[in-house]
């Protein structure tokens, strides 16, 4: 374990990590709604347009699945985007129960604008920061959020294992 000093308090290092990546989360999410909110979009809405473009054949189910929100909440976000007319839905030709979705003219407009705001916030969080320090800072983000999935899962486990335990 490693300390560090923080004014008079000793501190693990740890802890400091974990607080500076919770601190750069916050500023992202600050920057990304300040950003959102001049293009009259949600958070939710913006995940939803970056996901449907360019692809095809996908539904509210697969927006679903790749937020891990519940089915009825995929739905609304398409249902108020459509009424937006940023995305539109057909009936699928091999399937008539299953909707794909697909951004509009419009829908796509604002993604490439999006897209730039975007691009505008990354550049800032990565200004003074060599290509090779980058590839680096990604992998350790990677590994981290990888380290975490596999900690919840391997306690989720414990958890199962223990239902019925003094019971």
């Amino acid at each position: 374990m490693l300390y560090i000093f923080e004014g008079m308090i000793i501190v693990e290092v740890e802890y400091v990590l974990a607080r500076k990546i919770l601190q750069l989360a916050n500023q992202i999410i600050r920057n990304r709604n300040e950003d959102l909110k001049g293009l009259g979009l949600t958070a939710e809405q913006a995940d939803a347009l970056r996901f449907f473009q360019g692809s095809s054949n996908r539904s509210a189910v697969d927006l679903k699945e790749h937020l891990g929100i519940s089915h009825q909440a995929a739905r609304a976000i398409v249902e108020r985007m459509v009424a937006r007319d940023l995305l539109m839905t057909k009936i699928s030709q091999t399937d008539a129960r299953y909707k794909e979705v697909s951004l509009t003219e419009k829908g796509m407009e604002l993604f490439e604008i999006m897209q730039s705001n975007c691009a505008h916030t990354g550049n800032q969080l990565l200004s003074n920061i060599g290509d090779r320090d980058r590839e680096r800072f990604l992998f350790l983000v990677t590994q981290a959020i990888d380290n975490l999935k596999k900690a919840n899962e391997s306690s989720r486990g414990v958890a199962n294992d223990m239902k019925g335990v003094g019971e």
